[in-house]
């Protein structure tokens, strides 16, 4: 009955990628490059208020206003702007290649923005057109990209890649829209920030990532396109953003103490949101609406432990509203309201331990088959407060075709409406209950 799920840590991008494009060379042309690098290396730059300007790439060491100017880049690769020293920043302006989303995107292509130095600042920029990255990162600190507008790009939005240990940064108030590409052919997400494609040696820590929005392509071919990925990461908040499309909406992989809270997911075709190998972290009142897969996912090739939902609200998924994949541990779900679809779950519990369950609201709208699976658990799920109704099949459904004993269920103080029988059990290959098993209708 359990299911294979994908593999998470297969490396999605070459690790050697960010590093690798350190070394194109600079050059400079006969267009706009050689005036305007003057100017920069010279000090802070104001440009002409609404001017254009072509370019094959700038190095910025202070601060640049573009102040309302558009720069077209036309080197085939290479960053149309980067920043290069501790504390520069460019603000104010339109970055466009001239690639068109016709052709396949090129990772080492040309890309819009890039930082290399901490403390870094983009800001309210438009980038677009670029056949790599909108705005490329890595291994620095404190970035903080804020108020931008990313479309179009052929690669990958935005990616954080630091394959070192760093403080995080602010990524706010922006759009990252990839809707335009087409489904079957975008190769990468919206964005991604990881101190790591692989390895366990290096952590992210402290970002904030705040009131974006996050536009993919509806059923994307590949799994790869999600919204927002975050990897390797410690003690950071998510928080205030729109995810719309895409594979998932948020991953977060290998995660510790990362809040997800108050976000809108709609549309994505795997799940809404996804722990994968996180330690103590947490879903609080996120929405998660009109999704072809399932609403939480908590997997990994280790599980996840100290998982919190709280107050969440999930509807209008094809698949289970909550599902934990193999050895997940501690799950507190309380407050929240699951609606589960035609054929689906409230919860799908797959070798799970420890989970406990307060008031929270399951309705299975005619349509659901059960509030809670518990599918070859040994047991300790708790219930307690709140309400399940509606489902064509049970309250907690057990299943297991491994010898041992299943202890530890109960249920109550949950006042249970239009549901056949409270207790569904299916064991086979010495696999019994045990003591603690009570489960009613109330």
């Amino acid at each position: 009955m359990m299911n294979k799920k994908r593999n998470k840590f297969a490396a999605k991008l070459p690790a050697i990628l960010i590093f690798s494009l350190l070394l194109i060379p600079f050059c400079s042309y006969a267009d706009d490059t050689a005036a305007l690098q003057a100017k920069l290396n010279a000090g802070n730059v104001v440009l002409t208020a609404g001017a254009k300007y072509t370019v094959t790439g700038l190095s910025v060491s202070h601060a640049l206003n573009m102040n309302g100017a558009t720069i077209t880049m036309t080197g085939a690769s290479n960053a149309c702007i980067k920043l290069t020293a501790a504390g520069a920043s460019v603000t104010n302006g339109t970055v466009t290649g001239t690639w068109s989303n016709t052709t396949a995107g090129n990772a080492y292509g040309a890309l819009g923005v890039r930082i290399l130095a901490d403390n870094c600042a983009i800001t309210n920029m438009v980038v677009t057109a670029v056949p790599a990255y909108g705005i490329l990162v890595g291994p620095y600190n404190k970035p903080v990209i804020t108020g931008c507008t990313i479309s179009n790009t052929g690669y990958i939005g935005v990616y954080y890649d630091s394959e070192a240990n760093t403080t995080g940064g602010t990524f706010s108030n922006n759009t990252i829209d990839r809707s335009m590409l087409p489904a079957t052919t975008i190769q990468q997400g919206a964005v991604m920030i990881r101190a790591s494609t692989a390895t366990t040696n290096f952590v992210t820590t402290g970002w904030t990532i705040t009131n974006n929005i996050f536009k993919m392509p509806y059923a994307p071919s590949n799994s790869a396109n999600e919204c927002m990925e975050i990897r390797w990461i410690a003690n950071s908040t998510v928080s205030g953003n729109t995810f719309t499309n895409g594979s998932i909406g948020c991953s977060v992989v290998r995660g510790t103490n990362v809040t997800v809270t108050g976000n809108k997911f709609d549309g994505q075709s795997l799940e809404g949101i996804e722990f994968a190998d996180c330690t103590t972290s947490n879903t609080t009142a996120d929405v998660i609406t009109r999704g072809l897969g399932v609403g939480i996912l908590m997997d990994g090739s280790i599980g996840c432990t100290g998982t919190l939902i709280k107050n969440d609200q999930i509807s209008g998924t094809t698949s289970d509203c909550i599902h934990a994949y193999l050895n997940t541990q501690q799950v507190t779900v309380t407050g929240c309201t699951l609606v589960a679809g035609k054929g689906a779950r409230g919860m799908n519990l797959q070798k799970t331990t420890g989970v406990s369950i307060t008031n929270t609201t399951f309705n299975g709208n005619s349509a659901g088959t059960l509030a809670v699976l518990l599918d070859t658990c040994p047991g300790d799920l708790t219930i307690n407060g709140g309400a399940i109704s509606n489902f064509t099949s049970c309250v907690v459904s057990i299943y297991s075709a491994t010898s041992g004993l299943i202890n530890n269920v109960t249920m109550s103080n949950v006042k249970v409406t239009n549901v056949p029988k409270a207790l569904q059990t299916t064991l086979s290959n010495g696999a019994t209950l045990g003591s603690n098993v009570v489960v009613v209708n109330h």
